[in-house]
């Protein structure tokens, strides 16, 4: 027997009178999975999370929640809960009321109500926290009954908008760690919008990256990252992001021989001996070669992998070195534009100097250098 989809969206169009914001948005959404949106701000991101929710309503397009057409119907009645930046709690209310306010207005028998509000409160762990108001709580545990409120009232499907943004850097990573675990627990359809790429390729079974109001990209967390379809989607994943050096590209036999120009006017000269993309130039072009800093490695550190002949080393100029704990980072000044190196923690390395990098070319990206489309 088939699934039924818990989200559907086709041809979805909204516009604010000339300005288009959402350019038709087509995705489906199965049960259980937790959709992150992301992309930079004003990518459309929040908009379409509102028009899922019936907050805002769209242009042309349908929106079908667990198999029934949601398109017009308003919020309340689409089966869905929301978590928001601002945690919109009552501050008059305790903590378990909160919680269980939504019951409340359904009238839901008291017995029935303590038990689904002590169930999530366990869930959340603040079971402790029952009895507080809103004021004498942190922002975390803030967080986590505006979490409770959602999931006492078991919908369809879950929608968050940015929850974690008011939180400090050290809180996210928890706060994130127990959203996860929550959602293995649970097994609920989460739609997430984040603008924090790190947040989506942690918490993601499948990330929607979005630009302009256009979908770029669906996929799992590996697919975007390790294939990204053009050079938007290679810039804006990754921490640090993937490098975009402009190279000049030729096939020489059963190899791809590239030139990469650097700033001291000593090029970078390297041979891929993968499957060439159909659409490389067949003589000298131009195109954008992507590597991520992790197949960009200091060549002391490589042992025998450098018997590989997919690791091709080349000295580079160091502009800038920066420790950062297990990794060190190394700028280069590569094809015009920056270039980081992840180098090991312990690399014997200074700005200003030169020395071998290994290059994984196993791990190498093409994209044309007008369109910025993956080839």
């Amino acid at each position: 027997m088939q699934q039924t989809s818990i989200l559907t969206i086709d041809s979805l169009h909204k516009t604010y009178g000339d300005v288009a914001v959402l350019k038709d948005i087509t995705l489906t959404m199965e049960p259980g999975e937790f959709l992150v949106l992301v992309g930079p701000s004003g990518c459309g991101k929040s908009t379409l999370l509102s028009c899922i929710s019936g907050l805002t309503e769209i242009t042309s397009g349908a929106i079908g929640i667990a198999g029934k057409d949601r398109t017009h119907d308003e919020p309340a009645d689409r089966d869905i809960a929301m978590v928001f930046q601002s945690y919109a709690l009552f501050p008059n209310m305790s903590v378990a009321r909160n919680i269980g306010f939504g019951l409340e207005v359904r009238k839901v028998a008291e017995a029935e109500k303590k038990q689904k509000v002590a169930e999530v409160a366990e869930l959340l762990k603040i079971a402790q926290l029952l009895e507080r108001k809103p004021a004498e709580l942190s922002g975390g545990q803030r967080q986590r009954v505006a979490m409770g409120r959602a999931l006492v009232r078991d919908p369809k499907l879950f929608l968050f908008d940015e929850p974690l943004s008011n939180l400090d850097a050290k809180l996210r990573v928890t706060m994130r760690t127990e959203i996860k675990r929550i959602h293995q627990t649970t097994g609920a359809s989460i739609v997430y919008v984040t603008h924090d790429q790190i947040e989506a390729m942690t918490l993601a079974s499948r990330i929607v990256v979005m630009k302009d109001g256009v979908i770029q990209q669906i996929g799992t967390p590996q697919e975007i990252y390790n294939t990204p379809v053009n050079a938007f989607v290679a810039d804006f994943m990754g921490a640090p992001s993937m490098n975009l050096m402009t190279a000049q590209v030729a096939r020489d036999g059963d190899r791809i021989r590239i030139e990469i120009p650097a700033a001291d006017g000593v090029p970078v000269e390297l041979f891929d001996y993968g499957t060439p993309p159909e659409r490389l130039p067949d003589g000298h072009g131009n195109v954008l070669v992507g590597l991520r800093p992790e197949a960009m490695r200091d060549a002391a550190q490589m042992n025998g992998a450098l018997n590989n002949r997919h690791i091709q080393t080349a000295s580079c100029l160091l502009d800038v070195v920066e420790p950062a704990g297990a990794d060190t980072y190394a700028v280069i000044n590569l094809g015009g534009k920056e270039a980081v190196a992840r180098l090991s923690a312990d690399a014997d390395v200074q700005a200003g100097e030169r020395t071998e990098i290994a290059f994984d070319l196993s791990k190498i990206s093409y994209f044309d250098m007008d369109s910025g489309v993956r080839l």
